[in-house]
């Protein structure tokens, strides 16, 4: 190995060190807030809360308290209904939006597409009340499909499902059409499959922004008994006085669903936006 070749070997071992060190202490900087919640939440009273030192470890302690009160897995339950449902209502509506878009031939369509693409600049503050109206209007106040529907439908699924779809080959759906398949089998069969990264990532998307949802719960429930994790943990304190251990073990409790979620369709996430992204 001549001398060049050795300097850039080490410049290049000499950059990647440089990399490992900076992507460990922004790990340590992104994990430090998850320390802080687990020493607070691992403390018995907060009387024993004393920065991020432990002075014990009574988590499962706490979490049998927080379970015991009847109120925190009502909670619990009502995020994992709302936004599971409107995440698959969501991904439902999108692929056949999406695909039809993509790859349907019909009058309008153009159109409909830029529609879509408009809406898509509109913040969800502007149709907070014209939505809360409309709810009221049909009865739906207080309740399940007044919490679920108005989040099943999304711009930004539409949009990411047909940017993937029109990845589909066109011969292979020609070639389907003329084996006599109808435009129903040629969608449940041939392209829902290939547009399963596409797909999981908007489940994903649309079920992380459902269970992070604060303001429109806040706004069209008023029965506590249909309060999802983001409205019960923000009227916690008033709750439960000043127990900041037991607030900071439901906000742990309250991110592990959505990990276990990411864990499970991390690659399909990267995979959808990276693909999805680049279509023509």
């Amino acid at each position: 190995m001549n001398g060049r070749a050795r300097r850039d070997l080490t410049r290049r071992r000499l950059a990647q060190t440089a990399s490992y060190a900076v992507l460990t202490v922004v790990t340590l900087i992104m994990l430090l807030p998850i320390y802080a919640a687990i020493t607070i939440a691992s403390a018995r009273t907060d009387e024993d809360i004393d920065g991020l030192s432990f002075h014990g470890f009574h988590l499962f302690g706490n979490l049998a308290d927080l379970f015991a009160d009847g109120t925190f897995p009502r909670y619990l339950l009502n995020s994992i209904i709302v936004a599971g449902v409107a995440a698959v209502l969501d991904v439902a509506i999108s692929a056949a939006a999406g695909y039809a878009l993509a790859r349907l031939s019909f009058p309008g369509r153009r159109v409909l597409f830029a529609t879509v693409v408009a809406t898509l600049s509109l913040s969800p503050a502007v149709v907070i009340v014209p939505t809360y109206v409309m709810m009221r209007w049909v009865g739906w106040l207080d309740s399940y499909q007044g919490l679920i529907l108005p989040g099943a439908v999304s711009a930004f699924g539409v949009f990411l499902v047909r940017q993937f779809a029109l990845g589909i080959p066109p011969q292979l759906l020609h070639a389907a059409r003329i084996d006599g398949a109808g435009e129903w089998r040629i969608f449940t069969r041939l392209a829902v499959p290939l547009l399963r990264p596409a797909l999981l990532t908007l489940f994903l998307l649309s079920f992380l922004a459902q269970w992070d949802n604060l303001i429109w719960p806040l706004i069209v429930a008023n029965n506590p008994d249909l309060w999802t994790l983001p409205v019960g943990l923000a009227g916690f304190e008033g709750e439960h006085g000043t127990n900041f251990h037991l607030l900071l073990t439901a906000t742990l409790v309250s991110i592990v669903p959505p990990l276990l979620i990411l864990a499970a369709l991390q690659r399909y996430y990267v995979s959808g936006l990276t693909l999805g992204g680049v279509k023509k």
